[in-house]
């Protein structure tokens, strides 16, 4: 018999096999980001949504369907940032290298 539903295995194992090359350059480059503009400011929701547009599309030019995907996978291994959270840039760059399979 057939799986009918691919999605949720299909999801555990590209968790398990972790991002791939272009996500993990966008979200590096969010962290420098974040880690040398301002890192002791606070970081808020609305940043973290225009980062993961801003650098998958000028990592893959805007409108196209690879800036896309990695924005939204990008935007997956990024942790949301609820209202009462406080956490400085710097403090989320950490998270994100971490995310990108590099060192915290």
């Amino acid at each position: 018999m057939e799986r009918t539903d691919h999605v949720q295995p299909d999801e555990y194992l590209r968790r398990a096999t972790g991002p791939d090359a272009d996500v993990r350059s966008v979200l590096n480059a969010i962290a420098d980001r974040l880690s040398t503009v301002r890192p002791t400011g606070i970081i808020r929701e609305p940043n973290r949504l225009a980062l993961a547009l801003r650098y998958a599309t000028e990592a893959h030019g805007f409108g196209s369907q690879r800036a896309g995907k990695v924005e939204r996978e990008a935007l997956h291994l990024m942790p949301q940032i609820t209202p009462d959270t406080v956490i400085t840039r710097g403090e989320y760059a950490l998270i994100l290298r971490k995310a990108a399979g590099g060192a915290a």
